[in-house]
């Protein structure tokens, strides 16, 4: 229920509250249960007869459902316990709820002690005009906690997209040049960027602009369709391709048609590589953070029980996995366990691609250059088993082939992984190339783990991908090891060796690095390495080190020393706030034996645009004397539509929400993600805003709230659940028309009330809507909340099912007067 409607609702509850008990909404003579009075119901029915109610029924701060209420004179309240078991049968334990229903066919009726029996407390609040129930939480069901992969839990109403939405982004770059090469003001440059969506398919482009620059002023980078069948979870794209690629192989500039699945991009809350799981109870309601390599991936508020928490979002190598848990009262307590996964792993059955086919489009100085030259690159991969994941690749141009396989082994030592590949090109021959890697995490009973990882390279004299004319492999082999370790909590280290053999005149190059870290403080952390490097100019050692000062929450200060240039660099930085009025400032001065230079840098995010203000400059190496100074403005925004609705605001990645206030918010402000005292965006003097971050294929909640809405204004649930599509847009108005509450008498057709039934309201034009209930009292007064202008049929629970007829004005708002009203014609 809207919180503006909980006022209006209690006074029309104390207007029945001399209601005497009736057998058809009370169920007399049904089996009941029954709550005793305690010492805060005294006082809370001094009408000397039964007053009947529908009271939520709420498991902490969970809505489970109704119940028709009977509150005695002498504070006692009773509800229907089939009812109850009903409530309580998905949240407690299977033999708790048969145990209930024994004892209710034993007896005819439920109390305090019978719940108690099974860990369940429950009482009346005459404050709320609810039933709190007490749920121990070893009386829960055991649940599952799926972290990324919502699909699986069930139908979810989603608001649906737009129809039609579009978006173009213009984001700009001035250059003034006030001492160095080419001064005074550069020709400023545009990057356009934009889409159409409409019917599920999707028309997306790129561009600059650049007016006064040498040769031509507009140049298009890319057009292309895209359609997202996500049964199937493939993406079909035609135009100019965004080629992606696996292994050894390139990323050829293709025109023409692809199909490919990434589940990162088709469906991101999937976990696709082998999944972990872990159990944990809870004895309170509390909130749980769950942080993969010190990382949060997900934050849940949930009820006292046991659950099992699945589908951790894994990331290469050693998984640190902690979980923090807070309860209601502010305790916290941590669990840590470690997984090793390989990143490109995927789970049984689980299948990757991508394949691309057309004809060569290199990017010209106005656009794609379409040839005749036909190309195709693709792979495939999938996961055989949790350990077991192959692959295969290939491509090719009129110039020449590539083609090869993969595989990612999981066993007990560790993870191993390889490609090989051949290719051909026309004029050079044939070559061959293969990479093998090993990674394995080393548990220390200090609840801390080392990593170790290899990786050998070899290429042939005339290995190359297509798109290349003259390979390039100056070395036989490449080697590498590393082995890092986390000593203690405040201290880390590492150790790398590479080597790499050079093939003819190439000379050979290594070189051994020790890294290591020490958080001194809070506040204070140290960083730093050790090298010794060998090529053909001989041997040399160099040192890192760097200091961060953490100043607040948002800001912090760094010193950096580097000996490979005698370079020392000062930097500041400062981060404050996300979306409308957050703003982040770094500068740093920096001096080496090639000279010196000091850099600004400020970017301002308003409710429609980003705002960026940088210089550099640089000086002799003693700051004796300026040898450059550029300062760039930089501006970004966007324009947006849905189903007609136009909006501005900044610029938007993928997929956006525009939104607008209904005209019964009378133009007040609606804020739209509001946190503390900013929010992502706000309709403001246009009347509509853009949430511009919303990520394809991924639940979001887009929270709405109108602090200066009028009284009584209904904002509905104040949140919107979106599933966004590719580049999709929404068109979302906050508030309704659903906001006047009625009081009025209802009176038979002999002109009497009619005292203490119940019914309900429909609204005639829109009978898919839920109705809306009422109660009239002893002499035939009722009222109703959440009605809107326009004509609803009054329908009582009496034996005749009697109706009426109720005509609400258009431009009502608030709480109207109806008067008397008599049974309808129909």
């Amino acid at each position: 229920m809207n919180s503006n409607f909980a006022g209006a609702g209690l006074a029309l509850a104390s207007c029945l509250y001399g209601a005497a008990a009736y057998g058809q909404v009370a169920g007399v003579g049904q089996a009941q249960v029954v709550i005793d009075p305690d010492a805060s119901a005294a006082g809370i029915n001094p009408t000397g007869r039964p007053i009947v109610l529908t009271a939520p029924v709420m498991d902490g701060t969970a809505y489970l459902g109704d119940a028709t209420l009977t509150l005695d004179p002498n504070g006692q309240a009773s509800f229907s316990a089939v009812r109850l078991i009903a409530l309580l049968e998905p949240r407690i334990a299977a033999p708790l709820t048969a145990k209930l229903r024994a004892r209710l066919s034993e007896r005819g009726r439920l109390d305090r002690a019978d719940l108690q029996g099974v860990g369940i407390g429950i009482r009346y609040d005459p404050q709320a005009l609810q039933i709190m129930l007490d749920i121990a939480a070893s009386s829960r069901a055991s649940r599952s906690v799926q972290l990324g992969d919502d699909s699986r839990r069930g139908p979810v109403t989603y608001t649906a997209p737009a129809g039609l939405s579009a978006y173009l982004n213009i984001r700009g770059s001035l250059d003034w040049v006030q001492q160095g090469a080419d001064e005074g003001l550069a020709a400023p440059v545009t990057f356009l960027d934009g889409a159409v969506r409409a019917g599920g398919v999707v028309l997306e482009g790129e561009a600059n602009w650049q007016v006064g620059a040498v040769g031509p002023d507009f140049q298009r980078r890319g057009t292309r369709l895209v359609y997202d069948d996500r049964h199937s979870l493939v993406r079909w794209t035609a135009g100019d391709l965004q080629t992606l690629s696996r292994g050894f192989q390139s990323a050829p500039e293709i025109a023409g048609l692809s199909v490919s699945r990434f589940y990162s991009l088709l469906d991101p809350q999937t976990i696709i590589r082998p999944r972990g799981s872990r159990s944990f109870q809870l004895e309170r309601r509390s909130t749980v953070e769950v942080r993969v390599n010190d990382q949060l991936v997900r934050r849940l508020e949930l009820d006292p029980g046991t659950f099992d928490l699945r589908d951790f979002p894994f990331t290469q190598g050693a998984n640190d996995v902690r979980l923090t848990i807070t309860d209601d009262a502010g305790r916290t307590q941590s669990f840590d366990f470690d997984i090793f996964l390989d990143q490109s792993q995927l789970a049984a059955g689980l299948s990757e691609f991508g394949l691309y086919a057309g004809t060569r489009a290199p990017l010209g100085r106005r656009g794609p250059i379409y040839s005749d030259d036909l190309a195709f690159s693709g792979f495939y991969r999938r996961g055989l088993n949790d350990r077991l994941t192959l692959g295969a690749n290939a491509q090719a141009d009129g110039n020449g082939w590539m083609g090869g396989v993969e595989t990612v082994v999981a066993t007990p030592i560790g993870s191993f992984g390889g490609f090989a590949s051949a290719s051909h090109v026309n004029g050079v021959g044939s070559g061959w190339a293969s990479i093998l890697t090993f990674q394995r995490t080393i548990s220390r009973a200090s609840d801390r783990a080392d990593a170790l990882s290899f990786s050998l390279e070899t290429r042939s004299r005339n290995f190359a991908p297509i798109g290349t004319g003259l390979p390039s492999n100056p070395y036989s082999y490449i080697a590498g090891v590393s082995y890092n370790s986390a000593i203690s909590d405040a201290v880390y280290a590492g150790l790398d060796a590479r080597y790499s053999k050079g093939r003819d005149a190439e000379p050979d190059v290594g070189s051994i690095r020790a890294t290591g870290g020490w958080r001194i403080s809070p506040d204070l952390s140290f960083t730093g390495d050790l090298s010794w490097e060998r090529d053909g100019r001989g041997n040399r050692i160099a040192a890192f080190l760097s200091l961060t000062l953490r100043l607040d929450r948002a800001s912090s200060l760094r010193g950096d020393y580097d000996s490979r240039s005698n370079r020392t660099r000062l930097t500041y930085q400062t981060y404050h706030g996300t979306g409308t009025g957050a703003y982040n400032f770094s500068a740093d001065i920096e001096r080496s034996d090639l000279g010196a230079g000091a850099n600004a840098n400020a970017i301002y995010y308003t409710n429609r645009a980003e705002l960026g203000l940088s210089h550099f400059g640089t000086f002799e190496r003693d700051l004796g004397g300026s040898t450059g100074q550029r300062t760039s403005l930089r501006f970004g925004t966007a324009l947006a539509v849905a189903d007609g609705s136009f909006s501005v605001g900044r610029p938007i990645q993928d997929a956006f929400a525009i939104v607008r206030a209904h005209p019964s918010l009378r133009d007040a402000d609606i804020l739209v993600d509001a946190t503390g005292k900013t929010s992502a965006a706000n309709t403001g003097a246009l009347g509509t805003a853009v949430q511009p971050s919303l990520s394809s294929y991924s639940e979001r909640n887009l929270q709405v709230t109108a602090p200066d809405a009028p009284l009584g204004a209904n904002l509905g649930e104040g949140s919107f659940r979106l599933l966004p599509p590719y580049r999709g847009g929404y068109r979302l108005t906050v508030g309704s028309d659903y906001m006047v509450s009625v009081v009025g008498r209802l009176l038979g057709a002999n002109g009497e009330p009619i005292a203490l039934v119940a019914g309900s309201a429909i609204e005639e034009a829109h009978p898919e809507r839920e109705p809306v209930p009422l109660f009239t009292n002893s002499t035939g007064r009722f009222g109703a909340t959440g009605l809107a202008p326009g004509r609803w049929r009054i329908t009582l629970t009496d034996a005749d099912k009697t109706r009426f007829d109720l005509v609400i004005p258009k431009g009502a708002e608030a709480t109207i007067a109806v008067g008397e009203l008599r049974p309808g014609a129909r």
